[in-house]
């Protein structure tokens, strides 16, 4: 019998297999216990050749998903220089000002909140996650704990008034109907606003190997095509890009309705981009980064295993998302890593799930140090050796990508 047939939630098209994971549970289900039971889920990841998406083959419902959502927004000097350079780049291009209004979708804790709100007129967030949007609350920070949809925005309009601006950072591939918060946007977005959409960029996933961006709240792995060609069914039209290295490498897309694009100048580098992208993908690179990662993955435990034999003692560092899929997938358990380090409260005296590993403080971790730190939060390399080495720490560094590499402590 044939596999059965996908279709792409982009455009409809047919999909094809990129990589198979395994099952694993929900990479934020942090566990109350070591032994606790976790229900798992298929974790495949699967191609559109026409709008060049790359996206889940099964995705979770909203409720399943984020009962036990865990993740807040970390305080981070390499965040803080993003945001800072992501407002700059906004405010030069005169998309946010002091007299615009914003709304935020997916605004966690505040973080970006916090930084927009001196800059412009009014901002209000909007998170589904009531315990993180409660936290943003505390700070002053206008947030409502609801999911974003076409009801919840006509709603919103007709109480308050349209936007100027509506940001969506790393939260458009958490739904499986990305249309669902676009018709929510048209419907809440004033006439010459602008929707501003930052998330993981697929090209850089593939090139540096990141498997680790592949989990169940990740539903999309968005290209410039798949983002051009979803805006187009709506009526909206990418105008604009800003690229960053935060997250493993994102883009940052501006659109406008259709109908209004010929009133602004377009940014020239979309079109090379666009070619550019769809070149390396014509050549492969989703063939080779399928390749590269059961190598990866064998590779990783490998080295692991062999400075365990060799009596060192590893930690993780970072409870991330990203750092269960990389345990979970390359079977690294509590066996081979007691703890994981991170510096986010609620976490701390949980487990992983799947693996198992408890999850410590910093403080903790300093006073009793481990041989070598396994960086499952890798996106803040340098960042967390700096924390390490002002602890007056000299450990081993091990970091998984974009190919496995350990850089021996002191």
């Amino acid at each position: 019998m044939p596999p059965r047939q996908h279709r792409c939630r982009i455009c409809g098209a047919a999909t094809q297999l990129i990589i198979d994971m395994g099952d694993m549970p929900p990479a934020n289900w942090l566990m109350q216990s070591p032994s606790q039971h976790m229900v798992e889920f298929p974790l495949i990841m699967e191609s559109c050749k026409y709008c060049r998406s790359f996206q889940l083959r099964d995705c979770l419902d909203s409720q399943t998903l984020y009962r036990h959502y865990n993740y807040v927004t970390p305080s981070s000097r390499l965040l803080l220089s993003h945001y800072q350079r992501l407002t700059s780049f906004l405010e030069d291009r005169g998309y946010i000002a002091r007299d615009k209004k914003g709304l935020e979708i997916g605004s966690n804790a505040g973080e970006f909140l916090a930084h927009l709100a001196p800059r412009v007129g009014s901002i209000v967030g909007v998170d589904p996650a009531e315990n993180v949007a409660a936290m943003a609350a505390a700070r002053g920070l206008p947030t409502i704990a609801a999911f974003f949809d076409k009801s919840f925005a006509e709603k919103y309009r007709d109480e308050n008034g349209s936007v100027d601006f509506i940001a969506a950072r790393h939260c458009m591939a958490h739904n499986c109907d990305p249309y669902a918060i676009l018709d929510g946007v048209l419907a809440v977005l004033s006439e010459g606003g602008v929707f501003i959409m930052e998330n993981a960029y697929a090209i850089a996933t593939l090139k540096n190997n990141e498997f680790d961006q592949i989990y169940h709240e990740h539903m999309f792995y968005y290209t410039l095509t798949a983002i051009q060609k979803m805006f187009g069914r709506v009526g909206l039209a990418l105008t604009d890009v800003l690229y960053s290295d935060v997250h493993g490498g994102s883009v940052t897309c501006v659109a406008r309705r259709q109908n209004e694009v010929a009133a602004y100048p377009l940014d020239e580098a979309l079109t090379l981009d666009l070619r550019n992208e769809a070149e390396m993908l014509r050549a492969g690179l989703a063939q080779t980064f399928a390749r590269s990662v059961p190598k990866i993955k064998k590779e990783l435990h490998d080295v692991v295993c062999t400075l365990r034999k060799n009596g060192m003692r590893i930690y993780g560092y970072g409870a991330t998302a990203k750092g269960a899929t990389l345990l979970n997938y390359t079977k690294l358990t509590s066996k081979e890593i007691p703890y994981c380090v991170d510096s986010t409260l609620i976490k701390q005296g949980r487990f992983m799930p799947g693996c198992g590993v408890e999850i410590v403080s910093e403080e903790w971790a300093f006073h009793n140090p481990p041989d070598a730190f396994l960086l499952t939060a890798w996106n803040y390399r340098d960042e967390l050796m700096a924390k390490v080495a002002s602890a007056g720490l000299r450990p081993t560094f091990i970091l998984p990508f974009p190919s496995v590499e350990v850089i021996p402590g002191a």
